[in-house]
């Protein structure tokens, strides 16, 4: 029944729609069946991905998109093509034929191809045994820069590797990023990922409670700063450009919402 309604029935176009929350519910049941592949699991959840990858409603229990996350971790064709479709080549050269969409959907793919891009948390290098490798990451995401960067897209590809490193876990020294990512970023040493984990984590935080003044930034300053000390050695530049720079982006904002809180007093009396 998903695979017939994301081909299309004929309706008009929002004419005929699942709840967001049935749609969550069928993939659920679907996901622990071994009537699929696993292509075929993260193609129906593509054909879904305006249901399934909502920034605005993520929550601990969401679907998500896990089967394309697999997907793509096994194939990282799939993510620099993502990044083909949702942004501009910066040489004025053509893409290859098998990339390009006709000019009546170019508009529909790149939202679509943004959203995946978006909706994607899982760190792609995990071993047979699900433990994510350095070595494994470093082959995907060195297979992504030199595909992005033949379809004339490096440095946004780059932004948009950093933008899904940002999801890490903390490794098991209790410092962010785990050991596999910050490795990788060492490595690699790319402005533009850092650029993209910095950007990726803040905006990570989303709509949320505040106090009065800016304590909570500064505590957030304070956690980046001492993972930013415990690498300095280690991975200077991880420490230095990703953590040490989250950690002044707080505190600017600790000063702005101290000084914002303080105008708010004033004009209270």
């Amino acid at each position: 029944m998903l695979l017939a309604m994301a081909q299309g029935g004929g309706e008009p176009p929002g004419h005929y729609m699942l709840e967001h929350y049935h749609v969550e519910a069928a993939f659920k049941s679907l996901n622990g069946s071994a009537a699929l592949t696993l292509d075929q699991k993260a193609g129906l959840e593509f054909a879904y991905i305006d249901a399934l990858a909502r920034r605005w409603e993520r929550r601990k229990d969401a679907y998500g998109i896990p089967n394309l996350e697999r997907y793509i971790e096994a194939h990282p064709e799939q993510f620099a093509q993502a990044i083909a479709w949702t942004y501009k080549r910066n040489d004025g050269a053509t893409d290859p034929p098998e990339l390009q969409v006709s000019p009546d959907h170019v508009k529909s793919m790149a939202e679509r191809s943004y959203k995946r891009l978006d909706a994607l948390h899982r760190i792609p290098g995990h071993d047979e045994l699900g433990e994510l490798k350095a070595e494994y990451l470093a082959k995907w995401v060195a297979t992504v820069r030199r595909l992005c960067a033949e379809l004339g897209r490096a440095k946004v590809g780059d932004t948009s590797i950093g933008r899904l490193l940002s999801a890490a876990p903390i490794g098991k020294d209790g410092v962010w990023p785990c050991e596999p990512v910050r490795d990788v970023m060492e490595d690699v040493q790319s402005e533009e990922i850092i650029h993209g984990a910095h950007t990726g984590v803040y905006n990570s935080r989303g709509v949320h409670w505040r106090g009065e003044g800016g304590d909570q930034e500064r505590d957030l300053a304070e956690k980046y700063r001492k993972w930013g000390e415990a690498l300095q050695v280690s991975h200077p530049f991880v420490s230095s450009k990703l953590l040490m720079g989250l950690a002044a982006t707080y505190d600017h904002e600790a000063s702005r919402e101290n000084m914002a809180a303080g105008i708010r007093r004033r004009m209270r009396q």
